[in-house]
């Protein structure tokens, strides 16, 4: 391949780092210098990129949103996603999460309405970097792209929402390329920065087929949401359409409540008759093994490999979890009856770890103190 070769294949406003291109002594170009070019990339280092790794998922807000990832969430408009966009950017600046929020759909003064229903004061938003109508150039264009880094970059970014990523296009949204540029340009530099996205986007005509236009709407993200209203103004469904990892319940029932504006959040839909059960044969093992409750994601999955049980990140997350749920419980004992907080499979619980139950006198004793 010739230097022009590599030329042709790199658009004009290409933003990688340019290349080496030596010219021969006739003029003529000359065959790339193919290690300098290649130096100008790092691969991973795996004994690092291991030790590195998190024993258990990284969420950044609830288990809705896992650091560093691309996320979408889609719903019909006026159900609430800029809503739950913004209180979730909110209760993070609070935390003291800085999030980059670019809002191309709502006015201010709604937002701030918005944010006062939420009970929050000037002083709990300082780390909510919010822009308004800013009519950045275009995310699918090499300098939309480097515009939303640059923003990223100065503040100290852990979060950007786009809201909606349809009006921060310059590509058709039937389009798969005007996606693909969307992802290139602008999005994974944010995810190879450790940064997490949430963009927000409107359901086609058929709400249970995803998101509106191209299907590589989907194919760029981590992690896409559904929010439906179920009883509207009190009860919604935010339902999982699709995970690269499986990290995190499928289905969350948000309850919005007032006074203040806010929503509860309650897993919905749980595990499988046959996860529920793995779960219960993970737990078992642990016990067995005397493992204690706050032991992380290697060493059970050691113990587990040793009986012989296999699980995915997921199960094994979920039964961590489970097993930190019931603080100050035994855990040398395979009647520990910690599995109160995992989904019960069809049967009923496994009798090893059926929840434990008062002799009479002691539980006359707690109803009367709880009548006291």
């Amino acid at each position: 391949m010739t230097a022009r070769d590599w030329r042709e294949m790199m658009p004009d406003d290409d933003p990688f780092p340019e290349a080496p291109w030596p010219e021969a002594p006739s003029g003529r170009p000359a065959e790339p210098d193919l290690a300098a070019i290649a130096a100008l990339y790092t691969p991973v280092d795996w004994a690092a990129a291991f030790a590195a790794a998190p024993e258990e998922t990284d969420w950044l807000y609830r288990e809705f949103l896992e650091r560093g990832t691309l996320n979408a969430l889609f719903a019909k408009p006026a159900v609430g996603k800029s809503l739950l966009a913004l209180e979730t950017a909110a209760d993070l600046a609070r935390a003291g999460q800085t999030v980059l929020y670019l809002d191309q759909e709502n006015r201010l003064t709604d937002l701030v309405e918005r944010l006062q229903e939420f009970g929050r004061e000037p002083g709990d938003l300082e780390r909510l970097v919010l822009y308004s109508f800013a009519h950045l150039p275009p995310l699918d264009t090499p300098q939309g792209g480097r515009h939303l880094a640059a923003l990223a970059a100065a503040h100290g970014t852990a979060l950007v929402v786009i809201d909606t990523a349809s009006r921060m296009i310059a590509g058709h949204e039937n389009d798969a390329d005007t996606f693909l540029a969307l992802y290139r340009c602008a999005l994974a530099p944010l995810k190879g920065q450790g940064i997490t996205v949430l963009r927000l986007d409107h359901p086609g005509k058929d709400e249970s087929r995803g998101q509106r236009g191209s299907s590589a709407k989907d194919a760029d993200v981590d992690t896409a949401w559904r929010l439906a209203a179920v009883t509207e103004g009190l009860e919604y469904r935010l339902e999982r359409t699709k995970s690269r990892s499986g990290h995190g319940p499928a289905a969350w029932a948000l309850h919005r409540r007032y006074g203040p504006l806010r929503h509860d959040w309650e897993p919905a839909g749980g595990r499988s008759a046959a996860e529920a059960a793995r779960i219960a044969e993970i737990l078992s093992a642990l016990d067995r093994a005397g493992l204690p409750l706050d032991a992380g994601r290697d060493k059970v999955r050691t113990v587990i490999a040793k009986a012989g049980i296999k699980a995915t990140n997921a199960l094994l997350g979920e039964a961590i979890r489970a097993r930190r749920s019931v603080p100050g419980q035994p855990a040398d004992s395979a009647g520990s009856g910690q599995l109160s907080a995992v989904p019960t499979p069809k049967g009923g619980q496994p009798d090893s770890h059926r929840p434990r139950t008062l002799p009479p006198q002691e539980q006359a004793a707690c109803e009367e103190r709880r009548g006291e």
